[in-house]
């Protein structure tokens, strides 16, 4: 039979693309001739089991495939691994190797899981073998049974039994809800992978926030108690809250009744009363001395009012009471008010009456002389503590009486020195006993804020 030439032209290029796909597939997945083109280096790994790896299997780094698993040779204490490795992939010597497996059914491979990225590499120098202390493999699927069955041995079938009904009681009629649940969830990882960084930082933050809840155990579970004891009231008083939630309508009904009435007046009224918090804001100091002396007008008013049901007033006119003083005024003219031009002042002129008169004496001359104070010792008024005590001097004269601080009592001639606390209101009085002046000396340090009401309270108590 003799062959056209068109049929032996076909049949070339079929045996050539042949031996091509032949020769392409050893070398590139079987590794056949990897060493004759110098495409590849070696490398070993000893395992003390080869854990189900075999010739040509796969072998990868950091997930890639970077090349093949070559001839598997006993040794004592295991078996050596040949890899036959592409040149190009940098691997650190400094590597773990595990047998492990694609799937549960699955074929073995080795993937190779670098501990750092810094040298040396596995392409550097003479072959290395990577020891049996950095390799793992996966569990022999013997003892994988064994330990399933064990497990399953150790299970009661009548709790499991009663597990299999209580999740049947619980998810039976449910599926459609499930389903939501689950097709929810992958919405909700689907926006947490868009949103990466966001997601991070969240649980990144969780991790402050919960360690702060560990830190505050005691009063999250204080807080707790105390809420389900106030859920326990509310619910034993629910007939009394149900009555006034049902009062609060007719009541709210009243209220808007009222702001809709007072809708014309109430701004005028709080404009004034704006302009009224400027007026007393202007005038603090004047308040402030008003509320001062008001106890006092309230102390006062309980002697004309003592309740005996009669009022107790009198009246004291004290005009020219002392008279004024005339001697030394008798060659003067008197001027009368209409009288408003400028004259100068006369000097010489003045009151003549002794300084023991009955009179209203007047004059430069006649003014009290200065008492200089004494200076006492450093600090001795510092502090918000007890006043220091007071000193007693016998006076000798009446002239070192007047040059000495005044605390003098009306039956002795003893004057006393004592230090007063400005701060408590606090001093020490000539008999030894702590004293403090008025409601208006450590009051302010007492109540604080909340002094001033006493200064109205104080004198009725």
């Amino acid at each position: 039979m003799i062959l056209k030439r068109g049929v032996k032209i076909q049949l070339l290029v079929f045996a050539i693309i042949t031996v091509l796909g032949v020769t392409y597939t050893a070398v590139r997945y079987i590794g056949v001739g990897g060493s004759l083109f110098d495409r590849t280096y070696t490398a070993y790994v000893e395992l003390p089991d080869s854990g189900g790896a075999f010739t040509n299997s796969e072998v990868t780094y950091r997930g890639v495939t970077v090349g093949r698993v070559g001839p598997i040779k006993l040794v004592p204490g295991g078996v050596r691994i040949e890899m036959e490795i592409e040149k190009g992939a940098r691997i650190p010597r400094d590597t773990l190797a595990v047998v492990a497996n694609r799937s549960a059914v699955g074929e073995q491979y080795i993937d190779l899981q670098p501990r750092s990225d810094d040298g040396p590499f596995l392409d550097e120098g003479r072959a290395h073998t990577i020891p049996a202390a950095n390799t793992r493999i996966p569990v022999k699927t013997s003892d994988l049974l064994i330990n399933v069955d064990k497990t399953v041995a150790s299970v009661d079938t009548e709790d499991l039994r009663t597990i299999v009904d209580e999740l049947d009681k619980a998810f039976n009629g449910s599926g459609s809800d499930l389903q939501s649940i689950i097709d929810d969830s992958g919405k909700i990882i689907r926006e947490m992978d868009e949103n990466f960084e966001t997601t991070r930082d969240l649980l990144d933050n969780s991790k402050i926030v919960l360690n702060t809840q560990k830190d505050k155990g005691s009063s999250i579970r204080n807080f707790a108690r105390e809420l389900a004891a106030l859920t326990d009231t509310i619910r034993e008083n629910d007939g009394n809250i149900r009555e006034t939630i049902d009062a609060t309508v007719p009541a709210t009904e009243q209220v808007d009744k009222l702001v809709d009435g007072l809708s014309d007046d109430l701004p005028v009224l709080l404009a004034n009363l704006s302009t009224t918090g400027q007026v007393l804001t202007a005038n603090q100091d004047s308040l402030r001395s008003l509320l001062i002396a008001l106890p006092f007008t309230v102390a006062g008013s309980q002697t004309i009012l003592p309740g005996d049901g009669y009022q107790h007033m009198g009246l004291a006119l004290n005009i020219d009471s002392p008279a004024p003083c005339t001697e030394g005024y008798e060659n003067t003219k008197p001027r009368w008010p209409q009288d408003t031009k400028e004259i100068p002042a006369r000097t010489d002129i003045g009151c003549t009456a002794p300084k023991n008169s009955q009179t209203a004496v007047r004059g430069a001359r006649n003014a009290p002389e200065s008492r200089p104070f004494m200076k006492l010792p450093p600090g001795a008024l510092d502090g918000a503590g007890e006043p220091p005590a007071a000193s007693t001097r016998q006076t000798g004269t009446d002239a070192e009486e007047q040059s000495r601080p005044v605390y003098q009592t009306n039956s002795t001639k003893s004057v006393f020195v004592t230090g007063y606390d400005p701060t408590s209101g606090k001093y020490v009085g000539p008999d030894g006993v702590t004293y403090t002046i008025g409601s208006s000396g450590g009051t302010k340090s007492l109540l604080g804020d909340e002094s001033w009401k006493w200064l109205l309270l104080g004198p009725l108590s």
